[in-house]
């Protein structure tokens, strides 16, 4: 029987802000963590292995320039976690996706960076349920990318529909 959890991608700026202990947004990012980790859980979190390049460091390190394996630690415990998360594999066809989402970007007038194309992309390529970021101005691609663009939020996880759940399976 397939997986019937609701399919959500986190865009990097959701796990730096777990990385960095933002206050507050760590109830509703452990929650969500710990729902997706669940066999019962209602959601399921994927990010592109791109996302371990993008989170490299906690924004301490960053700001003083000097790095603290206790970071490290985490976050390689972070990407290393099966029952937490899925990591999708970058490749040719989700990259030709993310030039196609800049190029129409720009007849619309946007401007959309090479990393958030490729978050955004990999997102669609898979037909995922939701995209989680707190990088606000990317909310207006979610027409281009058929999924809500939205903070990440708790509580209000539902089960897929048949419909949804015969999609997956495709």
């Amino acid at each position: 029987m397939p997986d019937q959890r609701k399919r959500i991608y986190w865009d990097a700026p959701v796990w730096l802000a777990y990385i960095n202990g933002d206050q507050d947004r760590l109830p509703i990012i452990d929650g969500v963590m710990a729902d997706s980790a669940s066999d019962k859980g209602e959601c399921k979190l994927y990010t592109s292995v791109l996302s371990e390049i993008k989170v490299a460091f906690g924004e301490l390190e960053q700001n003083n320039h000097i790095l603290d394996p206790d970071i490290e630690d985490k976050i390689n415990q972070l990407w290393s976690d099966s029952s937490l998360l899925v990591m999708l594999d970058f490749h040719e066809l989700i990259g030709r996706e993310a030039r196609g989402l800049m190029r129409q970007a720009l007849v619309n007038g946007w401007s959309l960076k090479p990393m958030d194309a490729l978050h955004l992309s990999t997102a669609r390529y898979h037909g995922l349920d939701e995209f989680h970021t707190y990088d606000d101005h990317l909310q207006k691609y979610a027409q281009l990318i058929g999924m809500p663009v939205v903070k990440p939020y708790a509580g209000q996880l539902t089960l897929l529909t048949d419909s949804s759940a015969q999609k997956e399976m495709k």
